[in-house]
């Protein structure tokens, strides 16, 4: 039975049981216990065995069987493409329900990824269900959600990806401003910390000012250390 986007829904269970025959019935039943206990992996997994067994009109049923317990795995890509597969079918009611169904694949995935051309795959689907089926109620109400949510994307597109390279540009650029800017800091703390103290003149520049001394003034500072010389006693102070 089909549902409604939020509670989308199993439409192929009971019709495959009543195509197969032999083992591939008897996989197909275990699935559908299985799917039935919500263990869905596990339906997946015996309808994919059925699957391979399966030829003619069963092959798209139990497609569509595998799509509905990927769909409740939140599988949605995997189960829109068993969907898919189910289109194949020469029967109008499951086509109907597989292009219902993989209009709840692209609406959840549109919501999710904030693409507005998978909604609008998913009126598509939804609309194409109609012209099946027009009296479909449900599918009638989806394609209405639908249409709001494109609508709303419309006047309120998301901002666009940016590309990978440019992503990676930026980051380098905001790594490189980062590493300036702390180096400029460290320069700046050395800078002040130097300040405060007094600066030690090496012998080569100690030299150099002596050299620039005019010989008069060479004469007062030979004069002023003679002076400073005699008066240093030379024995001991009694």
């Amino acid at each position: 039975m089909k549902r409604k986007i939020l509670r989308p829904g199993l439409a192929g269970l009971a019709l495959s049981c009543l195509a197969l025959g032999g083992s591939v019935y008897e996989k197909t039943r275990d699935g559908n216990r299985l799917f039935s206990q919500k263990k869905y992996q596990d339906a997946f997994s015996r309808y994919m065995e059925a699957s391979s067994q399966a030829k003619g009109p069963a092959e798209p049923l139990l497609h569509f069987d595998m799509g509905d317990a990927l769909y409740k795995q939140e599988r949605y890509d995997e189960a829109l493409k068993e969907f898919e597969q189910a289109l194949s079918s020469e029967d109008n009611a499951l086509k109907e329900k597989a292009y219902y169904n993989s209009g709840n694949c692209y609406f959840r995935t549109g919501l999710a990824q904030k693409k507005i051309e998978l909604l609008q795959k998913a009126a598509a689907s939804f609309q194409k269900a109609l012209e099946i089926d027009p009296s479909d109620q449900d599918a009638k109400h989806n394609l209405e959600v639908v249409r709001r949510h494109i609508q709303l994307q419309k006047q309120n597109p998301p901002p666009p990806p940016q590309p990978q390279n440019q992503r990676q540009k930026q980051e380098q650029k905001d790594r490189k401003q980062n590493q300036a800017e702390k180096e400029k800091q460290q320069k700046q703390a050395g800078q002040q910390q130097q300040a405060g103290k007094p600066r030690e003149l090496s012998k080569e520049e100690a030299e150099r000012i002596l050299k620039s001394l005019s010989e008069q003034e060479k004469e007062q500072l030979k004069q002023l250390m003679k002076v400073q010389a005699e008066n240093v006693p030379s024995g001991k102070d009694w």
